[in-house]
């Protein structure tokens, strides 16, 4: 099994299939790195795709010690796993928490990416207030719900949360693929990572002086049915990045790299093609 070590001795699994320009993919809350296999399966032709699963998330390691997560450890991670590799640069794209962990990668090691891929994408709160309503109504509510019903509470929350609404209705297939393994997610890793990288998320709104001197390439991925907070944060980012593009998919919800695979691989293949 292809792993690796951090510098806190943390096991983190990966996968790379293909040859070509490296692209690394950072998977959301609620996969894994098979989250990517549509993109695997395509984009390995032309590219040499690496994915991998965040700590806390299996088959990679779950740390019990709640002080090894939080957002400079799953940094720390990409970060670890490019040197392991020996990727002096790469194509980075992430989806959800694997977008804000691909942002703050970015901005951070600004040499270590040619180009940056952001889908469904979102700010932390932008006040006290919001702070308090974002740790209240999701962040403590998800985590109760994976203390004591695991997989099949996360699988319950989705099924009814508007942003994964055409996933399901549109590809069902796919969606029963993808809640089989959100049942078997670590609850333990859950709940670490909820308590420590999404309560602590920053907001980018405070963030724009990096942004503003970013100047690798951007590409801003939506879908017009995710959670306003989405489109909110994503017109800011094309607004104040010096070289983003965004991309919005019609009746598509939060997961537009499976929801719309065969357009997102093509939109991403032809974005990491580009010279900058």
């Amino acid at each position: 099994m292809p792993e690796f070590q951090t510098s806190d001795g943390i096991s983190i699994y990966f996968e790379e299939t293909g040859s070509g320009a490296p692209i690394v993919l950072v998977h959301e809350f609620g996969g894994d790195y098979r989250s990517w296999h549509l993109q695997v399966a395509e984009l390995s032709q032309s590219f040499r795709c690496i994915t991998y699963s965040a700590r806390g998330f299996l088959p990679s390691a779950v740390p019990q010690d709640r002080s090894q997560y939080g957002q400079s450890c799953s940094t720390g991670d990409l970060l670890a796993l490019m040197d392991h590799l020996g990727l002096d640069q790469a194509h980075v794209a992430g989806t959800s928490m694997g977008s804000f962990t691909s942002l703050d990668f970015a901005l951070n090691h600004p040499g270590r990416v040619a180009s940056v891929t952001l889908v469904g994408n979102s700010s932390g709160p932008r006040d006290g207030q919001e702070r308090i309503r974002y740790r209240q109504e999701w962040v403590s509510h998800e985590a109760k719900l994976r203390e004591e019903r695991g997989g099949d509470g996360a699988v319950a929350v989705l099924e009814d949360d508007p942003a994964y609404l055409s996933f399901q209705k549109n590809d069902p297939g796919n969606w029963a693929v993808y809640a089989k393994n959100l049942r078997g997610q670590s609850s333990e890793g859950a709940v670490h990572v909820l308590s420590t990288v999404h309560w602590n998320r920053r907001s980018l709104f405070e963030d724009q002086a990096r942004l503003k001197a970013f100047e690798k390439p951007v590409l801003l991925v939506t879908g017009d049915e995710d959670y306003y907070l989405v489109g909110e944060t994503n017109a800011f980012l094309q607004d104040i990045l010096p070289n983003a593009v965004w991309h919005q998919f019609p009746g598509t919800g939060h997961l537009v790299n499976i929801e719309q695979a065969a357009e997102f691989n093509r939109l991403l293949a032809e974005f990491a093609g580009e010279p900058e």
